[in-house]
């Protein structure tokens, strides 16, 4: 409000001192064949508000349609949102990092090409810097792409993509993605769908994997991480193993410069006595989370 005051003090010191100019005529306060509906003057000439919205960084790298393996620059946020608030705190500085582009989707053909399962090959595992777990490049047709590596993944190593489901279980060695109805129950699993070509939103953090329980009437039943239940449908694709870099919860911090270098801010200093909170609690498991839309049966009367 102060800001807007001065701005409107300052116009009519400007106003008051230079030549006066004949006023522009009215504007036709009926509709036009250019304008959406009437318009009356002061919607048409707006101030300026003192409260308008900055935008401090420049997500191009979230909006990019066309994929490419190669690292794309980022923009720090320090915690900040669309209109520079801090929204996050503890967030900034940090080293310097760019981006790689994930793809989350396994079973994703080439052009023209028909849905069949297909080969790849492993080029190189590396670290990622926007991730816990590590990543592998992988080449395959004409074309290259960023997975999630799996905890024995090395480079040289092929790995087979296939959207079918056979009625026997497949024998898929790790790194192999193939839908829930075709592997064996027990099998251990990692970058699960919620829904069939949607891509891994599940167990994707590093040394994490789940549990395929059971199969029941086209679904399949997985043991997450966190010991939750999930039911999915069996052609949701999965990646058969362990997600890499397992000792990531074992590594020393050793200091808090290290901190700084992956963008963590300090906390306050003080001591703070724990409350009830603190101590263990037994909690039964909660329900199991469905992403099935299975037909309710009425209760005949």
């Amino acid at each position: 409000m102060a800001a807007l005051g001065l701005c409107r003090a300052f116009g009519a010191l400007l106003l008051s001192a230079g030549p006066r100019r004949a006023r522009p005529p009215p504007l036709p306060s009926g509709p036009q064949p250019w304008l959406p509906g009437p318009v009356s003057a002061p919607a048409a000439c707006r101030g300026l508000g003192g409260s308008a919205p900055r935008c401090t960084t420049d997500p191009l790298w979230k909006c990019r349609v066309k994929y490419t393996v190669r690292p794309v620059g980022m923009k720090k946020t320090g915690g900040r949102d669309h209109t520079g608030r801090v929204r996050v705190r503890g967030i900034g500085g940090g080293h310097k990092r760019r981006y790689r582009m994930i793809d989350f989707q396994r079973l994703r053909y080439e052009e023209g090409a028909p849905p069949e399962p297909f080969t790849e090959k492993v080029i190189s595992v590396r670290y990622d810097p926007c991730r816990s777990a590590n990543i592998a490049l992988v080449a395959g047709g004409n074309r290259k792409r960023w997975i999630i590596a799996t905890e024995n993944m090395q480079p040289g190593n092929s790995i087979t993509n296939s959207p079918h489901i056979s009625r026997m279980a497949v024998s898929a060695s790790e790194g192999d993605a193939y839908p829930l109805g075709a592997l064996p129950v027990g099998t251990l699993i990692c970058n699960l769908e919620s829904h069939p070509g949607k891509g891994a939103q599940y167990i994707r953090a590093a040394g994490t994997c789940g549990v395929l329980l059971r199969k029941v009437n086209g679904t399949a039943i997985v043991q997450l991480p966190s010991k939750r239940h999930m039911q999915v449908l069996e052609t949701c694709v999965a990646t058969v193993g362990r997600v890499s870099n397992v000792d990531h919860n074992k590594r020393v911090i050793g200091k808090a410069g290290r901190n700084r270098w992956l963008g963590k801010r300090p906390h306050t200093g003080l001591w703070h006595r724990k409350g009830g909170w603190a101590g263990r609690k037994i909690k039964p498991l909660p329900p199991m989370k469905s992403y099935v839309n299975l037909p309710r049966v009425k209760a005949v009367e």
